[in-house]
């Protein structure tokens, strides 16, 4: 039921701003995966294969078949001088495993006005703070847990691109929802009244490459201490997209934080608390060949270090993710993708525990 709903309100949006003149854009793709595991993985915390992320221990292989990647998005916007419009961006994915049956998720929605060289965007979108993706075929995995940091959150974020002849600096500024809420009331975040603060300034040069450094701030209100604002989150970063050559393409991230976990950002140092501050060291990089039109290839790497004073015995050390892909562009729209990575995941005090990934996919892009 739920999902004739949002089928049937996403069609009524769609005819709706096509009544109002909104030039509309439909994108996305669906993708249908083969997993395999030789040990047992975690995805998001849960033992499962939906997006093996890390190595738990386990001695069981697994292999499993879903389509819950699949992902459909639709651009709209309006106007010359000042442009309105907005995305929307559904998926099927859950981390529960592979449901035959799921029902859709909001991934991105907000409303944005530009004009000039500035943007204002409301709503759910991409984090400025670790702002990239890696090109991996474990699509919901993305090297959370192993380098990349950054997710989708309720923000306000200013996008100004500063004029420039040759060289286009860019300043992002987000005010934004530190922590998604639980069920359980308003989160400590909210009742530390300051929003999320996430910057970046960036640099297009030589064209088409691009360097970005940004930072992320956020407090919350400890309980049963609510009248402390000593417990915060904080990081900051460095990006870099380097396309030298459609034979050598680079693309990364370096980041380093205190309770990241606690304002959602995904990385193996767990979450702190007041007088006991959790801090981590990541970096993640990838390079994208494009060998041919029917043949591209990716190699990856991607590490999370915690690096918390005096770790105790059973807490997670460093999470590392090694990954290849075979990309064969069958047509302009489909492609067939096997990726074979490896997992190793460090425990202090005990030996490190490994899985071997395994990903076939086929994938219509629209």
């Amino acid at each position: 039921m739920r999902t004739k709903l949002a089928v049937v309100l996403f069609v009524v949006i769609n005819f709706s701003l096509l009544a109002q003149g909104l030039e509309l854009k439909p994108y996305g793709f669906v993708k249908g995966d083969a997993v395999y595991s030789s040990k047992g993985v975690l995805s998001f915390g849960n033992p499962n294969l939906s997006s093996p992320q890390i190595a738990n221990g386990v001695d069981e292989s697994a292999v499993g078949f879903t389509a819950k990647h699949t992902r459909f998005g639709l651009k709209g916007f309006t106007g010359t001088d000042i442009k309105v419009g907005g995305v929307i961006e559904l998926d099927f994915f859950s981390a529960n495993g592979f449901d035959s049956n799921v029902n859709p998720r909001i991934r991105l929605a907000y409303a944005s006005v530009a004009w000039d060289n500035l943007e204002l965007r409301f709503g759910q979108q991409w984090d400025i703070y670790s702002p990239l993706n890696a090109t991996t075929n474990n699509t919901n995995g993305n090297l959370w847990f192993a380098g990349n940091l950054g997710f989708r959150r309720g923000s306000i974020q200013l996008h100004y691109k500063i004029p420039a002849e040759g060289f286009e600096p860019m300043v992002q500024l987000a005010l934004a929802e530190a922590v998604r809420e639980t069920g359980t009331g308003i989160g400590d975040d909210n009742k530390a009244v300051l929003p999320m603060i996430q910057g970046r300034f960036s640099a297009k040069f030589l064209e088409n490459k691009t360097v970005g450094i940004y930072f992320i701030y956020s407090s919350f209100t400890p309980k049963p201490d609510t009248s402390s604002f000593d417990y915060t989150s904080s990081g900051f970063g460095v990006d870099f997209t380097l396309p030298f050559h459609k034979y050598f393409e680079v693309h990364g991230e370096l980041n380093m934080g205190t309770n990241l976990n606690n304002s959602d950002l995904f990385t193996i140092a767990g979450k702190g608390k007041k007088d006991d501050d959790r801090k981590n060291l990541s970096f993640w990089a990838n390079i994208t060949s494009k060998i041919s039109d029917k043949f591209n290839f990716v190699l990856g790497v991607g590490v999370d270090k915690n690096q918390t004073d005096n770790l105790s015995n059973g807490a997670t050390e460093q999470n590392m993710m090694i990954y290849g892909d075979l990309i064969f562009p069958i047509t302009k729209e489909f492609s067939i993708a096997m990726e074979l990575g490896n997992i190793t995941t460090s425990i202090k005090g005990s030996d490190d525990r490994t899985a071997l990934i395994g990903i076939l996919s086929g994938k219509v892009n629209f």
